[in-house]
């Protein structure tokens, strides 16, 4: 794939003052101020980073906390960019690429319901018209969060699988050159199309088509693009959603990496639309600006392949520990990724507390029934199952370079996955989940990437 341009200079060097505060007050790694300074410088001057590019878990955050608005995040990612370059793409990383062969979306049509596989192919077959739902990557993962539920009357769903989230999930990696292309792609569809309007499913894809694909990647869209869950907020208030039930749950607010982007435009909508649902909101110590990642993110910045896992999950386990302590029944994602890597976690670690979609919240209060929580756990070990086998086999793989973004009108098509099939199985009973969990968590500290400063 050839490099095209892009706008490089997002991070304001010339204004930077190298106060190393943006590291320094990262939720996630708290540098000392002296060591943020000396990172910060030798992240500009192209020098070893000795923790930044082997720690970070992309948040967004050291933005919020520059105070001269530098945008030290675009660094680290302009640094990985350069990485990627020169080393490519953790093998594990094949599973998350829904162009090549064995990738999850691909893997998991061996264990979805055949309800699972008509919704998809509808919304997969359908023809772009009107307003759009963008059907995120990761909710193809768990279309029963949609179901056939009464909101997807006022869209029409599309699966658009290689738009990659809008490059959404491999910008946070610095895969930027890849990005590029696939905002050009997305403005192809979208033109090709011919659409009035496209609401992402996920405010990361809405960041992406409005923010990043326009002033990093100078990809503009002719079309409109709406945050859906504005748009969800605007329906309800006009009556068009009928909120019939008071669901009376205490639930904490998981507020995604996305969401601090653009200053926090995207806070306050899953927030009211709990409101609406007579949801007692009761917030975790790290929340909005200060927020957590699911875990997600630390494995973006990956130093050896085999801890990327373990490292996601030492980082998700932070997040539970925060939301268990504020004593909530639930904990609510408005993110397709964070839902389903935050169930897997659930299972691993044993945690009681719920775990909701907004989309969840939304249709409880109107009064639909969800098979809750059957569906999300048996969906939670079938990719934790997906998981241990591309952590295995990313044992005999080398790292790799996307060439490939394009399905090309193909249709994904599961294959026999023998060894697959019978490791589910196994999973399925009882004692080896046990012994699996057991086993995960004694090996999680010896396997996580160490963080002492």
């Amino acid at each position: 794939m050839n490099t095209k341009s892009r706008n490089k200079a997002i991070f304001n060097e010339y204004s930077c003052t190298r106060c190393g505060e943006c590291f320094h007050l990262c939720p996630e790694l708290q540098l000392p101020l002296k060591v943020a300074k000396e990172e910060i410088n030798n992240l500009i001057e192209g020098h070893e980073s000795k923790y930044i590019l082997s720690h970070c878990t992309t948040c967004f955050s050291c933005n919020l906390y520059c105070p001269i608005n530098c945008k030290p995040y675009q660094l680290i990612l302009e640094r990985w960019n350069e990485l990627y370059k020169r080393r490519g793409a953790p093998p594990i990383y094949r599973f998350v690429c829904p162009t090549m062969k064995d990738n999850i979306w691909q893997m998991l049509r061996v264990f979805m319901t055949s309800e699972e596989l008509s919704w998809i192919n509808t919304w997969k077959a359908q023809t772009p018209k009107g307003t759009i739902l963008l059907i995120s990557n990761y909710l193809h993962l768990l279309p029963f969060v949609f179901d056939n539920s009464k909101l997807l009357r006022y869209f029409t769903p599309i699966d658009a699988l290689d738009h990659w989230e809008g490059g959404g999930y491999l910008y946070q990696g610095g895969y930027l050159d890849v990005v590029k292309h696939i905002a050009e792609k997305c403005r192809r569809d979208f033109k090709k199309w011919k659409v009035e309007r496209v609401v992402p499913a996920l405010d990361a894809v809405h960041w992406m088509l409005t923010n990043v694909h326009p002033f990093e990647m100078g990809v503009t869209h002719d079309c409109e693009v709406q945050n859906f869950h504005e748009l969800l907020l605007t329906k309800i208030n006009d009556g068009e959603i009928p909120i019939k039930k008071k669901l009376n749950l205490k639930v904490t607010i998981h507020d995604n990496c996305y969401s601090k982007a653009g200053g926090g435009k995207y806070w306050d909508s899953p927030r009211l639309l709990l409101n609406h649902s007579s949801c007692k909101i009761v917030e975790m110590k790290h929340n909005k600006a200060n927020s957590l990642c699911c875990g997600f993110g630390a494995g973006a910045s990956w130093k050896h392949p085999i801890n990327i896992v373990f490292d996601i999950m030492a980082t998700s386990k932070k997040k539970f520990q925060e939301a268990e302590a504020t004593g909530a029944d639930a904990m609510m994602t408005y993110c397709g990724g964070c839902l389903y890597l935050l169930w897997a976690s659930r299972e691993i670690f044993g945690s009681k507390i719920d775990i909701y979609h907004i989309v969840e919240i939304v249709r409880m209060s109107m009064g639909e029934v969800l098979n809750y929580p059957e569906q999300h756990i048996k969906r939670a070990w079938d990719l934790i199952t997906i998981i241990n086998y591309h952590l295995i086999m990313s044992l005999f793989r080398k790292p790799f370079w996307i060439d490939k973004i394009s399905l090309e009108g193909k249709v994904l098509e599961s294959g026999r996955y023998l060894g697959l099939r019978i490791l589910r199985t196994f999973f399925d009973v009882p004692i080896v989940r046990i012994l699996y969990t057991k086993i995960f968590q004694i090996m999680l500290p010896k396997m996580t990437t160490p963080r002492e400063f």
